[in-house]
């Protein structure tokens, strides 16, 4: 398979960096208490029970991420629950990602502006990566299945701009890769047509889940060179009761392991980076009231951490986790979108067939009948001469 060889020498990130940790930015509703949750998240997956490498960096998460980068700038109490506990691995050993917002194309600089503004924000030097979204579309642009619109040139001319503004700011080591953010194919095309091969992206930033494992883009990126990088989502919620759900509980009961891991295991085997959910026990974290309550956080919390990596650091090589074909097989059936195009196609070769068949049969009906009919003549013609032969015997007799 391909994407095995973006787990070796050919994968921009090693091994060890191949699942991170998102660090989204704290709700509006309790700030002071989620920046504290996600500083803590991201401490306890850096540590060395989880040993995280790779953070990716959503726009207001800076202050979140700094914090535990820079623990030395932190002047609070050492009860708080920013108060830096243990340091951060070196920065040599992480890989940080950062994500541009939308408005980056507004102006020609504004890349540019946001990109250093970011760098000041996490108080690092360089970014390791920098994901780079395609501008919005200007109201609905209307059924436009070539994407050959004026909206869609506008929005190619705009990206083209930021792309090669952003340009200098890797050429002088700001930034080492730069990437896309959940662009399709086509979008992807345009921009690969019109720069440069070593101005290419190494990196596309999708969101995935089982149902929807977006096959043909990975697939396009990773023979193209262009690493995916994943918003895994590692619950079941997406799986419809009934076949999709069984499926699944079918071979997480023949592999004894919790849904989460088979998930985050099933994407890093398409030669994905993944960086699996984590907001719904990073969101508790923001509304703890007691010390215990914060200490039973804190150890479902590293559980959970600790699943996330068992790919990595299993003591040995033959206990790592790992699918084997006939499992990623069954979990290629979840696949809703290949799916309903199957049976659409299964629609439509018997429509085309009964189409066909049609006229066969009427004219083997016509043929049937033809049949029928010679079949009664011949009946007539065989059976007149002995009645012709009966009345001369009966005139012989008188």
């Amino acid at each position: 398979m391909w994407s095995t060889a973006f787990t070796s020498s050919r994968s921009h990130f090693v091994e060890t960096a191949r699942v991170g940790i998102q660090a989204e930015p704290p709700s509006q509703a309790r700030s002071k208490a989620s920046e504290a949750a996600v500083a803590e998240a991201l401490r306890l997956a850096l540590g060395d029970n989880s040993k995280f490498r790779l953070i990716l960096v959503d726009r207001g998460a800076e202050g979140s991420v700094r914090t535990v980068l820079r623990p030395e700038e932190i002047v609070v109490d050492e009860d708080s629950p920013l108060a830096p506990k243990d340091p951060p691995p070196p920065r040599s050993e992480l890989v940080v990602v950062a994500r541009l917002g939308g408005d980056c194309h507004r102006t020609s600089d504004a890349c540019v502006v946001q990109t250093r503004r970011i760098l000041d924000g996490l108080g690092v030097a360089k970014l390791d990566g920098l994901c780079v979204p395609w501008p919005a579309a200007l109201g609905d642009g209307g059924d436009d299945p070539y994407h050959v619109s004026a909206d869609v040139k506008r929005q190619k001319r705009l990206f083209l701009r930021t792309w090669k503004n952003l340009q200098p700011l890797v050429e002088a080591g700001s930034v080492r890769w730069l990437g896309t953010e959940m662009l399709e194919t086509w979008q992807l095309e345009r921009l690969i047509e019109a720069v440069a091969p070593e101005q290419r992206p190494a990196f596309n930033l999708v969101s995935l889940n089982l149902v929807e494992p977006r096959r043909r883009t990975v697939t396009w990126c990773q023979s193209r060179g262009i690493e995916v990088l994943a918003l895994l989502d590692t619950t079941l919620n997406k799986l419809r009761a009934g076949v999709e759900k069984e499926t699944f509980k079918t071979l997480q009961g023949a592999l004894g392991l919790d849904e989460a891991t088979i998930i985050l295991r099933w994407a890093l085997q398409r030669g994905v980076v993944a960086f699996p959910t984590l907001r719904r026990v990073i969101d508790e974290g923001s509304a703890l009231t007691s010390a215990k309550k914060y200490e039973a956080w804190v150890a479902k919390l590293q559980g959970i951490l600790r699943a996330r990596t068992l790919h990595i650091h299993s003591p040995t090589e033959e206990r790592r986790v790992h699918l084997s074909v006939e499992s990623l097989a069954t979990l290629a059936t979840l696949d809703r979108e290949y799916n309903d195009k199957e049976r659409r196609y299964n629609e439509m070769i018997a429509a085309k067939t009964k189409a066909k068949l049609k006229p066969m049969r009427t004219a083997a009906k016509a043929i049937q009948g033809m049949n029928a009919f010679a079949g009664g003549v011949s009946k007539l013609l065989v059976k007149a001469p002995a009645e012709d032969d009966e009345e001369k015997e009966m005139e012989g007799a008188f």
